[in-house]
């Protein structure tokens, strides 16, 4: 990787092709250095997971995705998340996604794609809200209501955010090698 690339992307707290160019910001009311909101989310399995179970003992990788039911992009990238988790894993980064999805789908996630990471259900898009990415395309009603800009927080193991990762383009997903070689400046 161009290391001149990596400080601009480091420096604007995005790392995404252009940065310098885009007017786009996701999350934007939450930059790099600022605290994550509280997590309180049921996984897969109901279980109630915060924060602090979350994390690993240097930080959480948490994917924010539109739906593993549906979404063909948000599929492909969980299975890429389900072969890169043992690589953060032993960084001491624990790793999970979260989505608008129902227990059962995503309890069918876990065995379709074989993870082992908490699959979150962010429930009447509490997370999402807060954060400022709510997809807006949707109305309540519609079937993907609830549905997040996607993208990607790193967390230091006190919940703050060190690193984001999306685009714009839902259908274009950061690189999960660009997560590891941030996690690694962990």
């Amino acid at each position: 990787m161009n290391l001149k690339r990596l400080m601009v992307w480091l420096t604007a707290g995005l790392l995404a092709p252009l940065v310098a160019a885009q007017d786009w910001v996701w999350a934007p009311e939450f930059p790099v250095g600022s605290e994550m909101i509280p997590i309180e989310a049921p996984d897969q399995n109901g279980e109630l997971h915060t924060f602090a179970q979350l994390s690993g003992e240097k930080g959480l990788v948490l994917v924010l995705s539109r739906s593993f039911d549906w979404c063909p992009y948000c599929i492909s990238q969980l299975q890429q998340l389900v072969e890169v988790a043992p690589r953060f894993e032993s960084m001491g980064i624990a790793v999970a996604t979260m989505t608008y999805d129902s227990m059962e789908i995503l309890k069918g996630a876990e065995e379709d794609y074989g993870t082992t990471f908490p699959l979150l259900q962010d429930v009447e898009t509490r997370h999402v809200s807060a954060l400022g990415i709510l997809n807006q395309q949707y109305e309540p009603g519609h079937r993907a209501y609830g549905i997040p800009e996607p993208g990607i927080f790193l967390l230091d193991n006190t919940g703050v955010i060190r690193f984001k990762f999306a685009e714009q383009d839902y259908r274009m997903r950061p690189d999960f090698s660009l997560v590891l070689e941030a996690a690694a400046a962990l």
